[in-house]
This record gives structure tokens, C-alpha cells and sequence, in this order.
């Protein structure tokens, strides 16, 4: 699912930038690569709908490959959904399926 997302790449900073997501889910994200994000296991700030949450970087795609130029976030308190409403949507319009592991 394509959802704008502003993204903080150092949790100290104000900058921002916005992105926009392959993939959403309760527990994570896949989106375009942001600059400023750099390693597994940095810790950046993602905020919707002025709804903000931390997220853990999983998986940096590398060059070359199907995933060059993302990354993949879970998240760092479960309790927080910054996507709420697009979730919701898409379960009321039976789009959204959530995996075995996603559920987990």
C-alpha cells in the first residue's frame, strides 16, 4: 500500500523528509529508502496523520537487487499504529490480509 510517511532519520532532529511505503502492517514497514538512514538497527521516527512512532531498520536492500533502494522497519512499541485508518480501511474493504506472522 503507497502511504506518505515523514520520516526522521536521527530521533534528535527536526528534519524530516517525506517517503512513501511499499508495504505496511501492524508490527512493521517497507519503504522507499530514506537518506540519513544508514544501518540495520538504527532507530528512526516515522510520522502519519501527526501520529509518530519509533521504528527499528531490519533490512537495507542492497544494489542490484529486487529491493535496492528500501528498507524494512518493525516496530518499536507494538501499542503505537500510525496506521490505523489505512489498516482499518483496507480490512473494512477486504483488502488487507495479515499473515500468520504478522499476527504473531
Amino acid at each position: 500500500m503507497a502511504v506518505a510517511v515523514k520520516v526522521f532519520p536521527d530521533l534528535k532532529s527536526l528534519d524530516s523528509q517525506t517517503c512513501v511505503t511499499y508495504e505496511i502492517s501492524t508490527i512493521g514497514a517497507r519503504l522507499v529508502a530514506p537518506q540519513g538512514v544508514k544501518e540495520i538497527g538504527q532507530i528512526i521516527g516515522l510520522e502519519r496523520h501527526k501520529r509518530r512512532a519509533r521504528y527499528k531498520v531490519v533490512w537495507i536492500g542492497k544494489p542490484g537487487t529486487p529491493h535496492a533502494d528500501q528498507v524494512g522497519l518493525e516496530v518499536m512499541d507494538p501499542n503505537i499504529s500510525i496506521w490505523e485508518m489505512e489498516i482499518r480501511t483496507r480490512l473494512l474493504q477486504g483488502e488487507f490480509v495479515e499473515t500468520e506472522t504478522e499476527r504473531e
